[in-house]
């Protein structure tokens, strides 16, 4: 009644991950030590973080710089202002 699996002729010699055939499939690789490690890494990694985040996306982030410097300039300015003292008040030292 139970049926015994064995194993072909064809997938004797083989391993296991190598059993079944596949058509119309082609795989190429190279050796790890035939790769290029930083290949396209200027291009890829660089100037493309560059472009989407710097260049392309730049109102995000230019009128907050542009405010803030303002308001930042402004209080330095109005602080030293502030605490700046009166000539006439020294007037008679000696």
């Amino acid at each position: 009644s139970g049926i015994i699996m064995r194993p072909s002729v064809v997938a004797l010699g083989k391993h296991f991950g190598n059993l079944g055939k596949m058509y119309g499939e082609y795989r190429f690789a190279l050796a790890p030590n035939e790769q290029k490690a930083f290949k396209g890494f200027l291009d890829q990694a660089v100037v493309k973080v560059f472009k989407n985040y710097v260049w392309d996306q730049w109102y995000y982030y230019v009128p907050q710089t542009v405010a803030a410097y303002l308001i930042y300039d402004w209080a330095k300015k109005t602080n030293a202002a502030a605490n700046r003292k009166n000539p006439a008040d020294y007037a008679n030292d000696q």
